[in-house]
């Protein structure tokens, strides 16, 4: 803080005492708000504080089609020292949270208190001392702070830049304590600290009308339906979209039913979401006794200029029924369009393609199945309802499932339609096992299963309502076991490195080059996890083996190429590649409980992984290369020629820390040095090496 100068005495004393005229900011006597000797006064702070309080002023402005959303605003302190920074209470100084909330645009005020410890020098809080002029006595204490807005970031807003000095006074002679809001370096006071912001928000309302009818003798009573948006023409947008859109009607028997579709949020995402359009669809729930519509609509901006994406129809109707004056601020090719589309299949499996005259509304059809007793004919039965994707999310037509009875016969069977549902209608009441017959062609059928227990129309699943579970299947990948090629070497200066770990990025990219389809050069293969960045140097892999189901990520989204991978995941991974069956090797830490039990034990069984002489597996152990190599070695069922070996060493790739008394010598032979080989059984016999 500047320190006020000695001719500026006289002028500082005057301002303190008339405050309460608002020219500073109101003062806080100690024996009115504190607790001084001989005063038994007290306030809701502890005794002997004081207490001196400022306003903030929060300005919401609206730059966009769409009204601010509520907001919380957070403030920050910061010590101005010049060497060392502190926080308030090392200044004996303490305050409440500051934060102020928002509602839409407009002003809000709030008034944030601080307590200010009592004493008579405040030296004692490292606080500057400013002397009487011409004497060496002290006149006042001060501490100076600035007062800025933090900047969360939150998508659409605009924050304010502005900083405000806050100056803590406390005069010896008069007894006072005060706090005053100036401009920082200068003794320009103002009465509260004002901060802007602005908010830039882009809102699209589409129409959809929802049609029930009657299928039975009953009469629906109210439903709720809704709509969910999917294949996203920008992919990174995908995990964002849920929280841009609502999509939400409720019905109360045979009719129609006018909804809107309202997308709404911060400008940049909700435009990133639209500019290269999305499909939307009724989303299943499950509800016993109702039908679903597999009806498909394809939404696209307006493209009438040539270098769009897309090319509509001038006359097409615009879809945004919102006011002419709350409009989005972009121009008007920019408005949506509703597209009928329809199913086709495809080598590259299904699609959706756009035919007709683009729709001025989304229409979905809704039946209600049940009967009621007497003349409805018969008891209550129930509707289940499967989703099916492949890897990526994807609906996946053409899947066979079957319901399987307490005697194991197939009761009841359904197939996948476009959209990816698996629909079993009137079933009757009993126990049945769900499960996967057949998964449409170069995919690999799933080997998950599900106990639902069936009363009527009352479905439930491990003793909970029934909630449609999804099913998801994986591209067939097929290890390359025919041609031996190196698929891990060493390093430059000669070694293996044996007890280094390997990256999630690195096996997975190691597992891409061991396939028999291998990796197109000229083609990107994108991921859906959200911190593999294109510029990543696996990123391609890590997507192409994403198609594949070989390699997942976490609950968070993310798949954390740079993670050292675990031996519990190395051995999941390990078994994709192979139609998982039951095994049982009883590690006494892995329990059934784990998540990768099945892949272990199966792993186990199959003699790829092994465990530890106390009996143990150490799932969460980093896996290393050494291990890597012996493991794969036996996935792939390769062997090293000793024989072989031993007699061209000079023309092999060696290792200076993995010489033949290494446990993992040979398969680390076996992974450096592409052979040609015959088989002899179990044997190898190489006859030429090559890298």
């Amino acid at each position: 803080m500047k320190k006020r100068k000695s001719t500026g005495k006289f002028l500082s004393r005057l301002l303190c005492l008339v405050t309460v005229m608002g020219m500073l900011v109101p003062m806080a006597l100690a024996d009115e708000l504190g607790k001084v000797p001989g005063s038994s006064d007290t306030n809701t702070y502890e005794k002997a504080d004081i207490k001196v309080e400022i306003s903030v002023v929060k300005h919401v402005q609206q730059t966009g089609t769409e009204t601010p959303p509520a907001e919380t605003f957070e403030f920050e302190v910061e010590d101005t020292a010049r060497d060392e920074q502190h926080p308030l209470s090392y200044y004996g100084i303490g305050v409440e949270e500051l934060k102020l909330s928002t509602t839409g645009a407009g002003d809000v005020e709030k008034t944030f208190s601080f307590k200010v410890s009592w004493t008579n020098d405040y030296a004692d809080y490292h606080w500057d001392a400013v002397p009487k002029s011409g004497t060496n006595t002290v006149a006042w204490y001060s501490k100076t702070f600035l007062l800025r807005e933090k900047n969360d970031g939150k998508p659409g807003w605009n924050y304010s830049n502005k900083a405000y000095a806050l100056t803590f006074w406390y005069d010896i002679a008069d007894d006072t304590m005060q706090l005053n809001i100036h401009d920082p370096g200068n003794d320009t006071y103002y009465t509260k600290a004002e901060f802007t912001n602005t908010y830039n928000g882009t809102r699209y309302e589409l129409p959809f009308t929802k049609t029930v009818k009657l299928g039975g003798s009953a009469a629906p009573g109210q439903e709720n339906f809704e709509l969910e948006i999917f294949n996203v023409g920008v992919r990174s947008m995908e995990e964002h979209v849920k929280e841009l859109y609502t999509a939400t009607v409720t019905t109360n028997g045979a009719g129609d039913y006018d909804g809107k579709l309202v997308i709404s949020g911060p400008a940049d995402s909700v435009e990133a979401l639209v500019c290269e359009g999305f499909y939307v669809r009724e989303k299943n729930a499950g509800t016993a006794n109702w039908t679903y519509d597999d009806a498909v609509w394809h939404i696209l901006p307006k493209r009438t200029d040539t270098e769009g994406s897309y090319i509509v129809d001038v006359d097409a109707p615009l879809v945004n029924n919102l006011p002419a004056d709350t409009q989005p601020e972009t121009d008007a090719n920019d408005r949506l369009v509703i597209h009928t589309t329809k199913r086709e299949e495809s080598d590259n499996g299904v699609d959706y393609v756009d035919y007709g005259t683009p729709a001025n509304k989304m229409t979905f059809t809704n039946t209600y199945t049940r009967s009621s007793g007497g003349g409805g004919g018969g008891s209550s039965r129930a509707s289940i309802t499967v989703n099916k994707t492949d890897a990526l999310g994807k609906p996946l037509a053409g899947a066979s499932f079957v319901l399987k009875d307490s005697r194991g016969r197939e009761a009841y069977q359904a197939t996948s339609n476009a959209s990816g549902i698996v629909r079993f209608t009137r079933v009757g009441s009993g126990t049945y096992t769900l499960l996967e017959k057949a998964a449409p062609e170069d995919y690999v059928t799933s080997d998950e299963t599900y106990e639902l227990t069936v009363s009527g129309s009352r479905v439930t699943m491990n003793g909970k309502p029934y909630s449609p579970v999804t099913f998801v299947n994986r591209r067939a990948a097929e290890l390359n076991r025919r041609d031996h090629t190196a698929f891990l070497v060493g390093y430059a200066e000669g070694t293996f490195g044996p007890e280094r770990n390997m990256t999630r990025a690195e096996v997975t990219t190691m597992f891409a080059r061991l396939l028999t389809e291998q990796i197109e050069a000229d083609k990107t293969y994108s991921s859906t996890f959200n911190d593999v960045a294109k510029n990543c140097w696996a990123a391609n892999y890590i997507g192409y083996m994403q198609q594949f189901g070989i390699v997942t990520g976490y609950t968070d989204g993310s798949f954390r190429p740079n993670a050292p991978v675990t031996r519990a995941e190395f051995a999941a991974i390990a078994s994709r590649f192979e139609k998982l069956t039951q095994g049982s090797a009883n590690f006494t830490d892995v329990p059934d409980t784990h998540w990768a039990v099945r892949y272990i034990n199966f792993a186990a069984t199959r003699g790829w992984v092994t465990g530890y002489e106390d009996g143990t597996f150490k799932p969460e152990h980093s896996i290393t290369r050494a291990e890597v190599a012996a493991v794969t070695c036996r996935l792939l069922e390769r062997s090293a020629d000793q024989t072989y070996i031993r007699s061209h060493i000079g023309e092999l790739r060696t290792f200076a820390d993995v010489t033949e008394s290494h446990w993992a010598y040979w398969y680390a032979m076996e992974a450096a040095n592409g052979h040609d080989y015959t088989k002899s059984g179990a044997s190898e016999n190489w006859s030429r090496t090559h890298r």
